[in-house]
């Protein structure tokens, strides 16, 4: 007897079965092409399935599925439910569902279970799409998540509910995915979203994802095959990230011996690499990296989960990148790449209200930039600008924020001073390092100084007021001459 129970309803008319055939390329594992339409063949129906077909149906369904009563006992299982959850259908045939459903997911299971009992007796009474999101207990008492759907009794004519059970592993991954781009979280976090996604849909897989590729390792790496990621020109990566194709190693021998080595340690046996682009890019900076412990070539199935995934790391990678490029636009100034005016004054609000006396102020204006401007364009005078925030940069500490405030004019925020009087000693540098001429051509060289008012920071003072008198400063300083600087005191 092949039920366990056998309700007797389920004999013959109860059920029928749909043939499909497959259309797909010749090159999928042990599937023959359709006939052509140069040679039709005729398919004769299943009038009456017999219970074999039945049994087939009901042991080898991808989705599981199962037979409970309004009390919630399972009736019957089927065996296709061991490769989802561990369990055999004899551990789950006359225990009822809170055995199988995890306890976060009870309460909502019970409560729609409770709700098919009371569903209108209508042949044609609609189900649930998704169905209902549940995390199942395995065997070994971890969960996996899925997706359940009934077909109730008003729909069978039986006296029981056929229950289905899909996992939603893959689904539930990619959900968290884009609610962790919806937030704005780093790309790492999404890219953790993304390897548990292919290990749902790719079971026994081990996971690796990479961006920002530096021709022999990655900037940033997700996933349980991080520790597989060694360096090398010849690594499936490299190659997969140079040449913007997938590559497929179907046995370890393929692999250098270090590498080979650890995927052996680790059970593992094939290695299938697929690079991601970002358009804009010249070439693939992400992948993701699959290993496998069965040795061949990946099948179309699998081929869709991954490249399906691709596509979603891509977006992923685009939004960051698109991100990161607003964030930069709103606090930098799109010419030099220092630091905005805006970013500046955030800044220094922050700063002026802890540090009295150990941080300062230097605003910097640009000696005989306007003949620049007039004599050899505005190009030219981009130029200036450009070798002149770089300039300053590499004169300060790491830490010291450089900001350009408009036209030729900058300003330093100097953190952490142990001295005050070591404001003059950055002042002195700064001089110095705009004093060296400028080539914007070969024909053309400017030499830039520049006038520098300083000043400290007083108790919470307001950013603008400090910005203020560090403008008076250096209005005091460029009347002096050019090349020089003076400094102003917060007021007592």
């Amino acid at each position: 007897m092949w039920w366990s129970p056998r309700p007797p309803e389920l004999d013959g008319a109860r059920f029928w079965t749909v043939a499909i055939w497959p259309i797909v390329t010749g090159d999928m594992d042990g599937v023959t092409p359709p006939p052509t339409q140069a040679q039709p063949r005729e398919l004769e129906p299943l009038a009456e399935p017999s219970p074999d077909v039945f049994r087939a149906i009901a042991e080898t369904s991808v989705n599981p599925f199962a037979i409970v009563d309004d009390q919630g006992v399972f009736l019957w299982v089927g065996q296709s439910i061991t490769e989802l959850t561990g369990w055999h259908p004899t551990d789950l045939v006359g225990r009822t569902i809170d055995a199988f459903v995890a306890p976060e997911s009870l309460t909502d299971a019970i409560e729609a279970f409770a709700d098919l009992a009371s569903l209108p007796r209508s042949s044609d009474y609609p189900r649930g799409g998704v169905g209902l999101s549940a995390d199942l207990v395995c065997r070994d008492g971890t969960t996996t998540p899925c997706n359940i759907v009934a077909a109730t009794r008003s729909q069978t004519g039986l006296p029981y509910h056929v229950i289905f059970a899909r996992r939603a592993g893959y689904e539930r991954a990619l959900d968290l995915a884009l609610e962790a781009i919806a937030e704005h979280a780093e790309v790492g976090e999404v890219m953790d979203h993304l390897v548990a996604s292919l290990q749902q849909s790719i079971p026994t897989c081990v996971v690796a994802i990479g961006d920002g590729w530096q021709g022999d390792r990655f900037a940033i790496a997700a996933g349980d095959a991080v520790d597989l990621l060694v360096s090398g020109p010849g690594s499936p990566w490299a190659r997969a990230l140079a040449t913007g194709s997938d590559v497929l190693v179907d046995r370890l021998d393929d692999l250098s011996p270090s590498l080979a080595a650890l995927a052996r340690a680790r059970g593992l046996s094939s290695c299938w690499v697929h690079p991601v682009s970002v358009p804009g890019d010249e070439q693939p900076a992400a992948a993701l990296i699959m290993w496998r412990p069965l040795d061949g070539m990946p099948t179309r199935f699998t081929w869709t989960a991954v490249h399906r995934t691709g596509r979603l790391l891509q977006f992923t990678l685009q939004w960051d990148r698109s991100h990161r490029a607003l964030e930069f636009a709103a606090t930098h100034d799109t010419l030099t790449g220092v630091a905005n005016r805006s970013a500046f004054v955030g800044r220094l609000a922050g700063i002026a209200e802890l540090a009295e006396g150990e941080a300062a102020v230097l605003f910097i204006d640009l000696d005989r930039f306007k003949p620049v401007n007039d004599d050899l364009g505005h190009l030219a005078g981009d130029s200036v600008l450009q070798t002149v925030a770089d300039r300053l940069v590499g004169a300060l500490r790491p830490g010291d924020l450089v900001a350009r405030i408009g036209g030729d004019e900058f300003a330093v925020l100097c953190e952490r001073l142990a001295d005050p009087d070591d404001v003059a000693i950055v002042a002195g540098r700064l001089i110095d390092a705009l004093a060296a001429p400028i080539v914007i051509d070969e024909a053309h060289k400017v030499t830039i100084t520049a006038s520098i008012g300083v000043t400290e920071l007083g108790w919470s003072e307001e950013p603008e007021a400090i910005i203020a008198r560090a403008d008076f400063a250096m209005r005091e300083a460029k009347a002096l001459g050019p090349g020089r600087w003076v400094s102003h005191r917060p007021p007592s």
